[in-house]
């Protein structure tokens, strides 16, 4: 095992990662936190951090074993962290996100219509700004722009995002899972590109039932089972005394540049079933136990 330096600087909170500075690297702690658009719920979910952060671990190695591409994941043999935390290497992130489509579900069925579930003849690529306030879908050339990527690099990524996605989807076969959707994220080290942050895990990808899905039924396993409840959780407007759902409201209130709702906190059944969820799903992707 190589030896780092035991000293740790705290550097910043996210939505789920604490990030520290570790020597030369950087230190991922996973928290049990969960947010859905674009807000931390004020409940926590049991071992959530820990999942998150075991699935990300093991799509790395299989990145690193299928030599797709470079990344800044320091594996744990080297690195000798906890199950909780993940050892990186520093790196200049890319500014984007890149969301990759197989089936219209989520924001790109709101916004096309269309039949929820059917499956793309193609992917189809979004990439989204990742420093705004909130995320906003953007064009390639825009892309391009704001993070200096060639259009080169811009086709390398894409290409390489598919071949990971190749190795998820055969792998969460074998746990009768269908990927639907997933985002990664770039950055620069020494002028290279490297694959960063989390993947393929329920937080960032989405994942159906894929035999439920044959009968037509989208079991969402993924934190979009936490999403709908909030779309369905319905939010009364103090000035109008009107009915809305609180995701609805929320984005009305975005809309118009006034204060947003406080999102209220996950019952404690919620809590549960979310966090047999996020343990279901560890073993289903990787077919490990937890």
């Amino acid at each position: 095992m190589e030896k780092f330096l035991n000293t740790e600087k705290f550097l910043k909170s996210g939505k789920v990662k604490d990030i520290y500075e570790s020597g030369d690297n950087l230190k991922f702690k996973f928290s049990n936190r969960i947010s859905v658009f674009d807000q931390i719920i004020p409940s926590e979910i049991t071992t959530k951090g820990e999942v998150l952060c075991r699935i990300a671990k093991f799509w790395f190695d299989r990145v690193e074993k299928e030599n797709i591409c470079p990344t800044q994941y320091v594996p744990d043999d080297r690195s000798g962290t906890r199950s909780d935390e993940m050892l990186v290497k520093k790196t200049d992130v890319i500014p984007l996100e890149f969301i990759v489509r197989y089936y219209s579900a989520g924001s790109y069925y709101k916004k096309h219509g269309g039949k929820y579930g059917e499956k793309f003849s193609e992917p189809i690529v979004e990439i989204t700004t990742k420093f705004e306030k909130y995320d906003r879908l953007i064009t390639e050339e825009e892309a391009m722009e704001i993070s200096k990527l060639k259009r080169s690099d811009l086709e390398n990524i894409k290409e390489t995002i598919l071949k990971i996605d190749k190795v998820i989807e055969k792998q969460v076969e074998k746990g009768n899972l269908i990927h639907v959707d997933g985002k990664k994220e770039f950055g620069r080290r020494n002028k290279e590109i490297l694959l960063i942050d989390t993947f393929g895990t329920p937080d960032e990808d989405r994942f159906w039932d894929a035999e439920e899905y044959k009968k037509e039924n989208f079991t969402e396993l993924s934190k979009e089972f936490v999403r709908q409840y909030y779309e369905n959780l319905l939010h009364i407007c103090p000035k109008c005394n009107e009915k809305f759902s609180y995701r609805d409201f929320l984005y009305a209130q975005r809309e118009k540049n006034l204060s947003e709702p406080l999102i209220p906190p996950l019952p404690k059944d919620m809590i549960k079933k979310a966090g047999d969820l996020y343990v279901e799903m560890y073993k289903r992707i990787t077919g490990k136990k937890f």
